[in-house]
């Protein structure tokens, strides 16, 4: 467990309290575990962005992950779940443009 000394503005600790507080499951750590969530959001997407990831969500829970569509449907396969039971969702968007009908160009 490492230390880091951060300091920011009255303004933005006093939200980050009261935020806190406001919560009915507010605990000790709390604040730690904000500013380690806040920065685990920032840091994931330098790190994994090169890589690709399908992730298979099933009742709103991931059930199977993997770096490509084959090695997911085998795990699926393993862990006995139907591919037609989830959701697949990509880390890597795909083109949201579609071009569809007749291409050519003007002469």
């Amino acid at each position: 467990m490492g230390i880091i000394t951060v300091v920011i503005s009255d303004e933005l600790e006093n939200e980050i309290r009261r935020l806190i507080s406001s919560e009915k499951t507010a605990k000790k750590g709390a604040l730690s575990k904000l500013v380690e969530d806040a920065l685990w959001a920032y840091i994931r997407p330098k790190l994994y962005s090169n890589r690709r990831v399908f992730k298979a969500l099933k009742d709103n829970r991931v059930v199977a992950e993997a770096s490509s569509l084959n090695e997911l449907a085998e795990k699926l396969r393993n862990a006995g779940i139907d591919p037609r039971e989830v959701k697949i969702f990509s880390s890597v968007s795909y083109r949201k443009e579609r071009r569809i009908g007749l291409r050519g160009s003007r002469v």
